[in-house]
């Protein structure tokens, strides 16, 4: 879900209940980032998911353990931002009342492509109403994003990733994890703790 909240990818049709993480890792943005992101750019995502390079998960508090307060930081931000996609939820629910719950019962295949297909009108649907929205200039869902995300990782997002390649040395681990040590490092220069 890009920043003015438009649905690029979604996985429908698995019954029952299934884990976040696992259902990301059966997406096509999982399988295949570079045909949804450019350079420079990632996903915000929880802690349940993986941390890639292509996708910001928070730090994980230590057992026993409290994060260190530049950490803390970086988690409040990513939190306040991923709330947006908390509240793409809501609104998508909201505009679409029959996907908070669908008063039929999935008996049969036949059922369940019925409410696929149902789940996928509405998604769809959602994403004409945001391109008719923006061309009518009433995106006021982007700019709650856009305000929030101003200036965070100028450098990554801008494709001048010099300043934060100058330190590899300096981080350990996945490059996943390394990629989230340059944000949070651009995010804590850009602000005053």
């Amino acid at each position: 879900m890009p920043h003015n909240l438009w649905i690029v990818d979604y996985v429908i049709g698995v019954p029952g209940s299934l884990h976040d993480s696992t259902l990301f890792s059966h997406t096509r943005i999982f399988c295949h980032p570079q045909a949804f992101l450019g350079a420079n750019e990632w996903i915000w995502a929880d802690t349940m998911y993986p941390s890639l390079t292509w996708c910001v998960v928070p730090f994980k508090k230590p057992s026993g353990r409290e994060l260190a307060v530049d950490l803390k930081f970086f988690n409040y931000h990513l939190s306040s931002i991923r709330v947006c996609s908390e509240h793409f939820f809501g609104s998508l629910k909201g505009r679409f009342q029959s996907l908070r719950e669908l008063r039929f019962q999935i008996q049969n295949q036949t059922n369940l492509d019925y409410a696929n297909m149902w789940i996928c009108c509405c998604l769809i649907l959602h994403n004409m109403i945001i391109d008719i929205e923006e061309e009518l200039g009433l995106s006021a869902s982007a700019d709650t994003y856009n305000t929030k995300a101003q200036g965070w990782g100028e450098s990554l997002v801008n494709g001048n990733q010099s300043e934060a390649s100058e330190n590899d040395d300096e981080y350990v681990g996945s490059p996943g994890q390394i990629f989230r040590n340059h944000v949070k490092d651009i995010l804590l220069r850009s602000c005053v703790l």
